[in-house]
């Protein structure tokens, strides 16, 4: 069983949309099944997916643990220092409302009390992702990704076929933060912040497919997806910025983004790391 507050401030709603936000990557069947079973308890009562809920609430969830507490990856650490895989769909922390029971960090914090975040990816976006136990190397690590202190490299699929094997993209990027999404510029602007992407051809996926790498030498919101969709080689599987059409002849398919290697360079903040390269494995879609 997992016992389960929701934060304060939540606002009402439906007992199976929180559920499915708070736990995203709970397969659907589960859910329904569980509240079909009224498995679930709202302040001690057994409840359907008919019931509400708010911040406050007690729940008890009689649903097997490896979906409501399922391990961290970690792909390497020396218990200051942690190198994590975070799953697509997963979010790194909860979102503005403080809902997120499983997150990145509540994975992490469960083996690693007091771990915090040193960056963040979107939820949809997958891939290593670095965090620190330590107050410390957190600090070193915060001026690292604020100063540009580690190279990070993305492997990704993109519609269209490319002119040039590799090259530089640069542009500008207003965010809207009401809309939670950017827009590309050609040119400055008030508001606007500079961008830019390499990006290297690795191969072609499938017909009008390319396997991509890409390295953000700027980081900012959506900067990839968005620079990409700019370019007009929009990434596989991104509604928001890419091209919904051409995302359906492909079923099922998520977005094709994952940060797949990050360098900490010679000259980096975070000084005991300096030199070491993590790599996480592909999926399969990449493959």
């Amino acid at each position: 069983m997992t016992a389960h507050r929701v934060p304060a401030g939540v606002p009402e709603m439906g007992l199976e949309k929180y559920l499915r936000r708070a736990w995203p990557l709970v397969p659907g069947r589960v859910l329904r099944d569980a509240l079909k079973r009224r498995d679930v308890r709202v302040n001690g009562a057994r409840s359907g997916a008919d019931a509400r809920v708010c911040g406050g609430d007690e729940l008890a969830l009689y649903i097997d643990a490896k979906w409501m507490e399922p391990e961290p990856d970690v792909l390497w650490t020396d218990d200051k220092l942690i190198v994590a895989v975070k799953p697509q769909g997963l979010p790194v922390d909860a979102d503005r409302d403080g809902v997120g029971a499983d997150t990145l960090l509540t994975r992490l914090q469960r083996r690693f009390p007091g771990a915090r975040l040193c960056h963040r990816l979107d939820a949809q976006t997958g891939g290593i992702v670095l965090a620190a136990a330590d107050d410390a190397v957190w600090e070193q690590a915060f001026a690292a990704f604020k100063d540009h202190g580690v190279q990070k490299t993305y492997r990704a699929l993109a519609l269209g076929r490319f002119d040039k094997e590799q090259g530089t993209l640069h542009a500008w990027l207003v965010k809207d933060a009401r809309r939670a999404e950017v827009r590309v510029l050609h040119r400055d602007a008030p508001g606007a912040r500079p961008i830019t992407t390499n990006y290297r051809v690795i191969g072609e996926a499938a017909p009008g497919l390319t396997r991509v790498e890409l390295e953000p030498v700027t980081g900012r919101t959506h900067q990839l997806r968005a620079h990409m969709a700019d370019f007009g080689h929009p990434l596989l599987g991104d509604d928001r910025y890419g091209d919904r059409a051409a995302n359906r002849r492909f079923p099922g398919a998520k977005l094709c983004l994952w940060h797949a290697r990050l360098t900490i360079p010679a000259d980096s903040p975070l000084v005991d790391y300096r030199g070491k390269t993590f790599e996480a494995d592909t999926p399969e879609w990449i493959k």
